[in-house]
Protein backbone atom coordinates (compact mmCIF):
# COMPACT_ATOMS: atom_id res chain seq x y z
CA UNK A 1 0.00 0.00 0.00
CA UNK A 2 2.68 2.44 0.86
CA UNK A 3 4.79 1.65 -2.56
CA UNK A 4 1.61 1.92 -4.41
CA UNK A 5 0.94 5.45 -2.81
CA UNK A 6 4.68 6.54 -3.17
CA UNK A 7 4.27 5.07 -7.07
CA UNK A 8 1.36 7.27 -7.78
CA UNK A 9 3.16 9.99 -5.60
CA UNK A 10 5.99 10.11 -8.36
CA UNK A 11 3.20 9.61 -11.27
CA UNK A 12 1.54 12.42 -10.05
CA UNK A 13 4.73 15.01 -10.02
CA UNK A 14 5.72 13.55 -13.54
CA UNK A 15 2.46 14.47 -14.69
CA UNK A 16 2.25 17.92 -13.16
CA UNK A 17 5.81 18.48 -14.62
CA UNK A 18 4.97 17.33 -17.96
CA UNK A 19 2.05 19.71 -17.73
CA UNK A 20 3.80 22.18 -16.66
CA UNK A 21 6.48 22.17 -19.64
CA UNK A 22 3.52 21.78 -21.96
CA UNK A 23 1.68 25.17 -20.42
CA UNK A 24 5.21 27.08 -21.16
CA UNK A 25 5.96 25.44 -24.58
CA UNK A 26 2.27 26.77 -25.78
CA UNK A 27 2.31 30.17 -24.06
CA UNK A 28 5.85 30.84 -25.82
CA UNK A 29 4.27 29.71 -28.78
CA UNK A 30 1.26 31.99 -28.78
CA UNK A 31 3.62 34.75 -27.86
CA UNK A 32 5.54 34.21 -30.92
CA UNK A 33 2.58 33.55 -32.96
CA UNK A 34 0.97 37.00 -31.69
CA UNK A 35 4.04 38.65 -32.32
CA UNK A 36 3.98 36.81 -35.98
CA UNK A 37 0.96 38.44 -36.33
CA UNK A 38 1.42 41.99 -35.54
CA UNK A 39 4.27 42.01 -37.62
CA UNK A 40 1.73 40.58 -40.77
CA UNK A 41 -0.60 43.51 -39.47
CA UNK A 42 1.99 46.05 -40.48
CA UNK A 43 3.04 44.32 -43.54
CA UNK A 44 -0.19 44.40 -44.89
CA UNK A 45 -1.43 47.94 -43.70
CA UNK A 46 2.31 49.28 -45.22
CA UNK A 47 1.50 47.37 -48.53
CA UNK A 48 -2.68 48.61 -48.95
CA UNK A 49 -0.81 52.20 -48.36
CA UNK A 50 1.54 51.57 -51.17
CA UNK A 51 -1.14 50.36 -53.60
CA UNK A 52 -3.13 53.56 -52.85
CA UNK A 53 -0.26 55.17 -54.19
CA UNK A 54 0.64 53.80 -57.07
CA UNK A 55 -3.33 53.84 -57.95
CA UNK A 56 -3.03 57.71 -57.89
CA UNK A 57 -0.14 57.87 -59.57
CA UNK A 58 -1.61 55.70 -62.80
CA UNK A 59 -4.51 57.57 -62.74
Amino acid sequence: SDEKRRRNTAASARFRVKKKHRTITLERSVSELTGRADELEREASDLRRENGWLKEIVM
